[in-house]
């Protein structure tokens, strides 16, 4: 056979070495790019899981500025917060529908807000509406805690403040540790979970217990949930509780209780110089009686003057000593008469200078008490604007 002959098999021979090698080429590309897609579509999942957590929160936050609490938790799963009266259910689904967000997954998420209710001040119901910021008021001289009825962000930050004062308890909204996921870490204001692409809750998440899993655990092979929590005192520093609580608390009702102890003591003032004032005219009448009883003194003086020298001529000087000694009791009488007369003039004088203070002191007093009034109102005005 000559070879021209064996020429057109090594042709087909060696194009069918090229398809096992373009084939094998093939799979390999097609294993790298399904790899990649597996890959790139678990990032995809993790991030639109990541970016609904973070919409979720910024609409939580939005909802507690304008709302002044946290919005209840959804129990029937319709997208609708449940806030029944008494009903302080702690964990549920999301209220998406309530917070305003369009995106359906969001009913996936687990969501738990902090619900410590109390019958005092100290309550700590992050979900409820209610009047507990009391400031500190002077009413009629005496310092107290007044409430004012109104009910805003205030409230929500006292509440916080209350809770962050609370004793830790495993029976209200808390993070576990992430190093040992069954020992409680802290408790937060609120928390929210979605599980893993496809799979259901694990750990904490897979219960109804008030208890989240640190957002720091890490993933494993049995533990893929994905958690935001935030912190109370994250929240109070959101919300700028520090900075507005302080102000309405403190700045606004210092200021209206020193004006109006200023007001009070300036009244105790007026009441004091108008002692003051009454002792002088006790003072100036004093001193004109005693300026009389002097004159009257020295009268009587210069009369027994007149009788001892009478006598002394009836018994020929006998009783002439008599006369010196009333010539010294009438010099006495008008050295008498002489000081009531000066007290009299000092008298006066302090009866002028103490009605001069009172007259001065009435522009005082109702300076402050406008004063008092305009404070107190521009505190109850801080009050009642809350926070925003």
């Amino acid at each position: 056979m000559s070879p021209s002959a064996n020429h057109p098999r090594r042709e087909r021979g060696v194009s069918l070495i090229e398809l096992a090698v373009v084939l094998v080429a093939i799979g390999l590309v097609t294993l790298v790019l399904v790899q990649f897609l597996q890959v790139t579509t678990q990032e995809r999942r993790d991030t639109a899981g990541r970016d609904l957590l973070q919409r979720a929160d910024d609409a939580l936050l939005a909802f507690a500025m304008i709302n002044s609490r946290l919005p209840c938790v959804d129990s029937d799963d319709d997208g609708i917060e449940n806030c029944a009266p008494g009903d302080t259910t702690q964990v549920g689904r999301l209220p998406y529908r309530t917070l305003g967000l369009p995106d359906a997954s969001a009913r996936l998420v687990r969501y738990g807000v902090l619900r410590r209710p109390d019958p005092s001040r100290r309550d700590a119901d992050l979900a409820l509406l209610r009047d507990r910021f009391a400031p500190m008021r002077v009413n009629q001289g005496i310092a107290t805690e007044w409430p004012l009825g109104n009910r805003n962000g205030l409230d929500l930050c006292w509440a916080l403040r209350s809770a962050q004062e609370a004793p830790a308890s495993a029976d209200f909204l808390h993070v576990a540790r992430p190093d040992a996921p069954s020992s409680m870490a802290d408790h937060v204001a609120y928390a929210m979970a979605l599980p893993a692409p496809g799979d259901p809750f694990s750990s904490h998440q897979a219960g109804n217990a008030p208890i989240f899993d640190s957002p720091r655990r890490r993933a494993s092979a049995g533990y893929g949930d994905r958690v935001l929590a935030v912190g109370l005192d994250q929240l109070w520093t959101r919300m700028r509780c520090g900075d507005h609580l302080a102000a309405a608390a403190h700045a606004h009702f210092n200021a209206a209780a020193s004006i109006a102890m200023t007001h009070a003591a300036l009244r105790d003032y007026q009441t004091q110089l108008e002692i003051a004032e009454k002792l002088a005219e006790a003072y100036v009448a004093s001193g004109v009686a005693a300026g009389f009883i002097a004159v009257a003194g020295v009268a009587s003086a210069a009369g027994d003057i007149a009788d001892t020298i009478s006598e002394g001529l009836a018994s020929k000087g006998i009783v002439s000593y008599r006369v010196a000694l009333a010539a010294v009791a009438t010099a006495a009488a008008a050295a008498v008469a002489v000081t009531a007369f000066a007290l009299i003039g000092k008298a006066a004088e302090s009866l002028t200078a103490a009605e001069n203070a009172v007259r001065d002191v009435q522009p005082l007093i109702a300076s402050a008490a406008a004063l008092e009034t305009v404070i107190l109102e521009n505190a109850e005005a801080a009050d009642a604007a809350g926070i925003y």
